[in-house]
Order: structure tokens, then C-alpha cells, then sequence
């Protein structure tokens, strides 16, 4: 079998190195970057410390949204005490297809107890859910950080 011809590109205006794919799948990871640019607004961040974030909504929308398939599993769950104060921890991986590019991306979340108050109950349901939740977002924020990136750059930070 042939060795197909892998590719890199690097974008001059925003720094961002794309991965070396087979140069059949190129196109189509291009195409799902540029379909993940055009879904997201600038209600899908908010800005903490005076940084603009994702939201949750906002990174889960970019995954729903794009012609791709993907996966999450769980890796580890687990829940701890360190000072006599409770916190849930959950590892996890996200499985991301495009054509025959596939990435995994791990994700951490942590949560502790004392993050709950008088609107939220506390519960051991509450911080392992809080914590996936937590996890699958970094995770999403990884896979697609230079669209994020770039949104932040081009949309948000030039208003």
C-alpha cells in the first residue's frame, strides 16, 4: 500500500498549526472548522477575570452542530476528602472523527462540596455530574481551541 501524503498547514494570522492529516481527509477537517465558525456567537462566552470563555452551551453546540462523530467515555470517577472536605473528581475521553482523522482528548473536572450553596443541593449525584460536565467541556475546549481561538481574536476582542 501506497504511504498517502500527510500535510500541515499554518495559518499566518492566527499562529494555529493544524494537525497533519491524510491529505484526502484535509479538506474535510477544513470544512468542519469552518462549519464550527459559523455556529458559535458571542452569546456562547462569557468573560471571567477579563477573559472571554466558553460556555458550555456554547462548546456543546460547536460538537452537536458539526457533520463529525464523536464519543465521551469515562475514564475514572472518583470521590475524595482532602482537609475533611469532599470533592468529586471524573476523567474522561472524547472520541472525535472527521473522515479518517480521529483525536482523543482527555478531560478533567474537578468539584468540590463547599461549591454548593442554598440553590444547588448538595448531593453525591450533584458534584459527579457537575465534574463529568466539567471534564467533557475542557475536553471539548481542547478539540476545538484554535476555533475558539480564533472567534475570540477576530470577534470578540476586536469590539
Amino acid at each position: 500500500m501506497k504511504n498517502k501524503k500527510e500535510i500541515i498547514e499554518l495559518d499566518p494570522i492566527t499562529g494555529e498549526i493544524n494537525l497533519p492529516v491524510q491529505q484526502d481527509s484535509f479538506n474535510e477537517v477544513k470544512k468542519v472548522k469552518l462549519k464550527a465558525s459559523s455556529v458559535i456567537s458571542p452569546s456562547d462566552f462569557v468573560k471571567i477575570n477579563g477573559r472571554f470563555e466558553p460556555t458550555k452551551d456554547g462548546l456543546t453546540k460547536i460538537l452537536s452542530s458539526l457533520p463529525i462523530s464523536y464519543s465521551w467515555s469515562i475514564k475514572s470517577d472518583e470521590v475524595l476528602t482532602l482537609d475533611g472536605e469532599a470533592y468529586a473528581k471524573v476523567k474522561g475521553v472524547l472520541s472525535v472523527t472527521m473522515g479518517d482523522t480521529v483525536r482523543d482528548i482527555e478531560g478533567m473536572g474537578i468539584v468540590e462540596a463547599n461549591e454548593f450553596n442554598n440553590n444547588m443541593k448538595y448531593s453525591l449525584h450533584n458534584m459527579m455530574a457537575k465534574a463529568e460536565t466539567r471534564a467533557l467541556k475542557r475536553a471539548i475546549d481542547v478539540a476545538f481551541g484554535s476555533i475558539i481561538n480564533w472567534y475570540v481574536k477576530n470577534q470578540l476582542e476586536t469590539k
